[in-house]
């Protein structure tokens, strides 16, 4: 992998390495941990890849891999995870915006698998693929995430 490739891959995919990193871990520090990881291995990549969108799902991959491998070790050691903290999700200036921080609060089963699904435009076959779970899996998770949505914004309009 030259260096330009991955410079290249690093501006077109930092943020939305981040966002996915940020639903499994629900920290900052943590999430732009993965990130960097992940680019880090992009740089030992061996090869080249065919399209920018093979390099994509490559990274997400990486990124959801290194989130659970994290996620599971402070299982086993112990370790404290940082409480979700709203100043850590990355605010968009769209309409989107006021959705993200809902999404973000769900369980990182969800939140990954709508945030493919929505904001990165995968299918339901791709991330299957991507996330190594079956189709059935995938389609259930949206269902139950869309459902956990509605019943978030549900009751933030009844406190209103």
């Amino acid at each position: 992998m030259t260096d330009q490739n991955v410079e290249k891959y690093v501006r077109l995919y930092h943020t939305m390495l981040y966002r996915v990193a940020f639903s499994y871990l629900r920290s900052r520090a943590d999430a732009e941990d993965v990130c960097q990881d992940s680019f880090l291995r992009l740089m030992k990549y061996p090869g080249e890849f065919p399209t920018d969108e093979d390099c994509k799902r490559w990274l997400i991959r990486v990124a959801v891999n290194l989130s659970k491998n994290l996620l599971k070790y402070r299982r086993t050691h112990g370790e404290p995870q940082d409480p979700l903290d709203a100043a850590d999700i990355p605010a968009e200036q769209t309409a989107e915006s006021e959705l993200l921080p809902l999404i973000k609060s769900l369980s990182p089963e969800y939140g990954a698998v709508i945030h493919l699904f929505y904001y990165e435009g995968y299918s339901v076959k791709e991330i299957s693929k991507i996330l190594r779970i079956s189709q059935t899996a995938v389609t259930s998770r949206l269902s139950r995430g869309r459902q956990k949505l509605k019943t978030l914004l549900e009751e933030g309009n009844n406190n209103e």
